[in-house]
């Protein structure tokens, strides 16, 4: 907790850590600072800090949300990059919001690491971690146990991430649905994707088929099967699903079915037949046959285009 700390950069994640407690899962927060109170939001200020630790406890996630850069105390800045440098090496996740990773980059952090911040910030960024892989082109990135986001909403994508990771996809996406967001955006799209696509609408009937889908779209789906989940004939629910999607099921299926493969292609080495056959296409003739309909350039030059900007890190595939 600092001085100009932006308020939904704290409170985005944090409501995604209070939906997975009341949902069941198991965590204790504690707020940590150079200062145990501090002025907040207008006339609101915060207490309850707790003084900066020796060490971190044992699986740790370390929040660092961003600061309104007119508001810094240079204090309390040394304090923190001190305190980072000495103690960062302790959390098992190192997360920032926004101007968050400036800070991680004054406490010589970030060599060698892909990272991002807020848009207006990726110059300081750049000149403050030179031996850093910044980005420019995504909402937030994942390099091992460094989550970095472009700030203020993309807090909560990248909590809700993070959450999917550790706490599985049922949870991530039940956290998503209490907080009216149905499914969260993929770090490495830099506008929304397709786990968001068609998913502006109210039916709770069409959300409940979405989300299955969501959880295992390498699964055999049959319009028929979905129907019946959906509780509609088989025609109304092929109708009604395309009217408030914009698009037929089996293109939605399809669509979430490619990103998962970009996805992999991203974070892993493995061959793009095993990809087809990890995400539902069954093999690399079908997945091809997509990919053309969406990809100017062919999977092995995109593949290489990425990994140029994103390092692949084989220890911690993305869940997304």
């Amino acid at each position: 907790m600092m001085p100009g700390q932006v308020p939904l950069d704290l409170v985005g994640p944090l409501q995604v850590l209070q939906c997975a407690s009341r949902l069941g899962m198991e965590m204790d927060i504690c707020y940590l600072g150079p200062s145990t109170a501090m002025p907040w939001l207008g006339p609101l200020t915060l207490g309850g800090i707790s003084p900066l630790p020796d060490t971190l406890p044992r699986q740790s996630l370390l929040l660092i949300p961003g600061q309104y850069r007119n508001r810094l105390d240079s204090q309390a800045q040394q304090a923190c990059i001190g305190w980072l440098k000495s103690n960062a090496i302790h959390a098992d996740t190192l997360m920032t919001v926004c101007s968050g990773t400036l800070l991680l980059a004054d406490a010589g952090l970030l060599d060698g690491r892909r990272c991002t911040t807020h848009h207006t910030l990726l110059d300081q960024l750049r000149e403050r971690a030179p031996k850093a892989h910044v980005q420019g082109d995504c909402i937030f990135t994942e390099d091992g146990r460094y989550l970095t986001s472009a700030g203020i909403s993309t807090g909560i994508d990248t909590m809700l991430h993070w959450l999917t990771r550790v706490g599985g996809h049922a949870l991530g996406l039940a956290v998503a649905r209490e907080m009216v967001l149905y499914l969260r955006r993929s770090g490495q799209e830099p506008q929304l994707g397709a786990w968001l696509e068609g998913r502006n609408h109210v039916d709770a009937r069409i959300h409940r088929v979405q989300d299955a889908i969501c959880e295992a779209p390498a699964h055999p789906w049959r319009a028929e099967t979905l129907a019946t989940q959906a509780a509609m004939s088989e025609r109304h629910f092929r109708r009604q699903f395309k009217q408030l999607t914009g698009m037929p099921v089996g293109d939605y299926i399809a669509g979430l079915r490619l990103q998962r493969a970009k996805t992999l292609m991203m974070e892993t080495t493995w061959s793009l037949a095993r990809i087809a056959e990890e995400t539902g296409f069954g093999d690399e003739r079908q997945l091809r046959r997509r990919w053309a309909q969406e990809e100017k350039r062919p999977p092995s030059v995109w593949r290489r285009a990425r990994q140029d900007t994103a390092p692949v890190d084989q220890g911690s595939a993305s869940t997304i």
